[in-house]
């Protein structure tokens, strides 16, 4: 039986042309009913929510409807969100902090709030628990790791890790670490990974723990598909060939990726889509950084406070978003150049600022479906990028994990 969570988002995804972000786009009424009846049968899955953060630092419910985020499990429902990683984020300027406190706190808080909720949703620690979690109306909430500091330079860290549910970790974020180089590092510390981070993706491998790619520089990206058993994921990446930014994937990349059984999850974060918003983004955040900093003063004892101060005035001030063509062209640029079997969905929802029209929040998904589906996208393949991509990877990274 389908859950009243289950039976409100039906009935909200019928509704959605008129809300928020739509009122723009003329809807083919017809066409629209079909990409509805997709988008409910398939599993929609997004692998990058940093909600964790504002879960534990702000004291976030996630049970109830709110405008304190982009995310809630009510909003999830009602843009027929399926399952998503969340992500327990720790910075790389935490990493000789023993960040692995703040992490295991951001995972007790995510246990505990999906156990507060238990009608809306379950924790989920496969990918065929995600399918009988999405068939029950419920969420399947899974974990991440953003940033492998938070395992302190122990392979028995990472297997702690693992036994407590988390099934995914993004090796370094935007600086150096112990395992790897960033893509946004001023400069190369390992010229690819480091010794201890070829045991991390050996480690994983043998969990049965999808190694992501996301934020590690290019020969990091390299070294770490050359090594690999299993197939890795880019949890919230972008094309670099649309959007030319370090954090975003080559075309030389995804098809490496996309040859070894990967999947790259298209970033949401309008600078990484639109190179005009992401120069245009660059300007408003030099003329803001004064102001920044004066909050950073304001603030220093209280982070969530700061962070809601600084994401307001970012928001008040930030360029107008692009139309939600830019994200549909990122798809489609991986589709022409790997297949439809490379690609799905990775938002960074709570942990970037300013998204295109009609998503600016979790409601936004069935606006992809549509428009992928009014671009001439056969139904088989909208599943396949919806989630039906990321449940094949998860599965056969289980599998190797298992044989080994």
């Amino acid at each position: 039986m389908k859950s009243i969570l289950s039976l409100l988002g039906m009935l909200v995804l019928v509704l959605l042309p008129n809300a928020k972000g739509y009122a723009d786009e003329k809807i083919d009424p017809k066409l629209w009913q079909q990409a509805l009846r997709i988008h409910r049968d398939a599993v929609v899955v997004d692998t990058h929510y940093d909600t964790p953060t504002l879960m534990l630092e702000s004291g976030l419910d996630v049970g109830h409807k709110t405008d304190q985020s982009d995310v809630d499990f009510i909003r999830m429902s009602e843009g027929g969100v399926g399952a998503a990683f969340f992500a327990a984020f720790s910075p790389n300027g935490s990493d000789l902090k023993n960040p692995a406190r703040k992490v295991l706190e951001m995972i007790d808080e995510v246990y505990r709030q999906v156990e507060r909720y238990p009608d809306l949703a379950a924790m989920a620690f496969s990918a065929d628990e995600i399918v009988d979690i999405h068939r029950k109306g419920k969420l399947a909430i899974l974990l991440g790791i953003e940033n492998g500091g938070a395992i302190e330079g122990s392979l028995r860290l990472l297997r702690d890790f693992q036994r407590l549910g988390v099934r995914y970790v993004t090796l370094t974020h935007n600086s150096n670490n112990d395992i790897c180089d960033s893509a946004t590092a001023e400069k190369p510390r390992w010229n690819g990974l480091s010794d201890f981070g070829r045991e991390v993706v050996r480690e994983m491998n043998r969990l049965g723990m999808i190694v992501d790619v996301s934020h590690i520089s290019d020969a990091s990206f390299y070294a770490v598909l050359e090594l690999s058993r299993a197939p890795v994921l880019a949890s919230h990446s972008s094309a670099r060939a649309l959007c030319p930014v370090p954090r975003n994937m080559s075309d030389e990349m995804i098809r490496a990726l996309a040859g070894k059984g990967g999947v790259i999850q298209i970033n949401f974060y309008s600078s990484f889509l639109d190179f005009g918003y992401s120069k245009k983004a660059e300007v408003v955040d030099r003329n803001l950084k004064p102001e920044m900093a004066r909050l950073k003063e304001k603030y220093k004892d209280d982070r969530s406070g700061y962070m809601a101060a600084a994401i307001g005035l970012w928001k008040k001030n930030a360029p107008p978003p692009p139309p939600i063509d830019v994200l549909i062209n990122h798809i489609d640029h991986v589709v022409k150049l790997a297949g439809a079997d490379a690609v799905g969905l990775g938002s960074d929802f709570d942990g970037a600022g300013g998204y295109p029209q009609g998503l600016e929040d979790v409601r936004g998904y069935p606006l992809i479906t549509y428009r992928l589906l009014k671009k001439g996208y056969k139904e088989e393949d909208i599943r396949k990028i919806l989630g039906g991509n990321l449940l094949r990877l998860f599965r056969q990274v289980g599998r190797l994990g298992s044989d080994g």
